[in-house]
């Protein structure tokens, strides 16, 4: 399976003029950084804060990778993206979920209510817990909190065409967990996350949307699988080469 193993896609959706939303991905040193942040407003704008946070993190992230390892690294890029919304967005804030993939070890970091996804054999899972209050979309942990922020963190080990699915509430709100596994499963991640974000559109689009979809490569076991294949049925044509040539005594 050839191409791009991770993707994201946004848009306004169809009822809000501006896209509060921010992704990120990038890869360095064989680890590959994966974010969403969905941007509250306030005085600077939600914009600001969510874009002051994927900055934030990738500022901080990979520089922390090899003293910390990724769940370390994660932690410390948040706590570095939370000043950082704090001294540009001036009373906004903004939600996070941000993932580290290195082989097939998974970190998952998250403050607010988007979420991170594991789809494992068209059945998914939501690996982070929503922090949401009583009211219909408030939050109670979020970037931008001048007390400092304690973000949630889980690890996980990957398979073999596993998918990773970063989102805003922009998605889930119109979009169910299976329908998400269905489309996630595409082996194009551009395909995925453009159909995800073009669906909750249809069904309203009443918040920004955002989709990071991540697929696990499989690493060319298939390849490596044939050669010893192609070993075997080579000694096996030796031993029958030299069985069919030996001398043979004659009674």
């Amino acid at each position: 399976m050839s191409g791009p193993v991770a993707a994201g896609a946004s848009d306004a959706g169809r009822v809000r003029a501006n896209n509060e939303d921010r992704w990120l991905i990038r890869e360095r040193a064989g680890v590959t950084l994966l974010c969403v942040a969905d941007g509250v407003g306030g005085l600077a704008g939600g914009e600001v804060a969510s874009a002051a946070a994927v900055d934030g993190v990738a500022d901080r992230f990979f520089t922390a990778v090899p003293a910390e390892g990724a769940r370390g690294a994660l932690t410390t890029a948040v706590a570095h993206a939370n000043s950082a919304v704090v001294d540009a967005a001036h009373g906004s804030a903004t939600t996070l979920v941000l993932a580290a993939v290195r082989k097939r070890d998974l970190a998952v970091a998250s403050l607010g209510d988007s979420r991170a996804y594991l789809v494992r054999a068209a059945i998914i899972r939501q690996l982070t817990t929503d922090h949401s209050g009583a009211q219909p979309g408030s939050i109670t942990r979020f970037l931008g909190d001048p007390g400092g922020v304690q973000p949630d963190v889980f690890v996980e080990t990957l398979r073999a065409h596993d998918r990773v699915v970063l989102c805003s509430d922009g998605l889930t709100r119109h979009v169910t967990d299976a329908e998400i596994a269905a489309r996630a499963a595409d082996d194009d991640p551009a395909r995925a996350t453009a159909r995800l974000v073009a669906l909750a559109n249809e069904r309203g689009g009443e918040d920004n949307v955002t989709v990071v979809v991540y697929r696990v490569p499989d690493r060319g076991y298939a390849p490596l699988v044939v050669l010893i294949a192609a070993v075997v049925l080579g000694i096996l044509g030796a031993v029958l080469v030299l069985t069919t040539s030996a001398p043979r005594s004659i009674p």
